[in-house]
């Protein structure tokens, strides 16, 4: 039980950070989307990537583990197309000026700000499973 329990807070986290991280992420206006979403991202965190990742595990040491990220958009894109209010649009990043750190603007897309959702939430859930664990 404390293992599912820690995972939700992990999940809800990581989801919680690309939210703030990305302004573009839209979840609707009907209150019972977010855990709608933070439940869809558990299941796939949980059953079905594991099982990807086992079936296709030669693949990923060949790709140094590319692929397991490029399933992970997969899951967050098909998460779009079955929750009816959650939507990401198009996110025009105005640059970054941090002392000697300078990062230019980008206009992304929204495949390419899909991509950005999926890597944060993945970056930052990796983060807490190495924190927690």
């Amino acid at each position: 039980m404390r293992h599912y329990l820690k995972k939700i807070i992990i999940v809800g986290t990581s989801f919680y950070v690309a939210y703030s991280l990305v302004p573009t992420i839209q979840l609707g206006k009907d209150p019972r989307n977010i855990p709608l979403i933070i439940g869809g991202l558990l299941i796939i965190f949980l059953i079905i990537n594991p099982i990807f990742s086992l079936v296709l595990l030669p693949l990923n040491h060949l790709t140094f583990g590319l692929l397991l990220f490029i399933l992970n958009v997969a899951f967050i894109f098909g998460l779009l197309n079955f929750l009816p209010g959650f939507k990401v649009f198009p996110f025009n990043f105005q640059g970054l000026n941090f002392q000697q750190l300078i990062i230019p603007p980008y206009p992304f897309n929204e495949i390419m700000t899909i991509i950005l959702v999926a890597f944060i939430i993945s970056f930052v859930q990796k983060i807490l499973d190495i924190i927690f664990e």
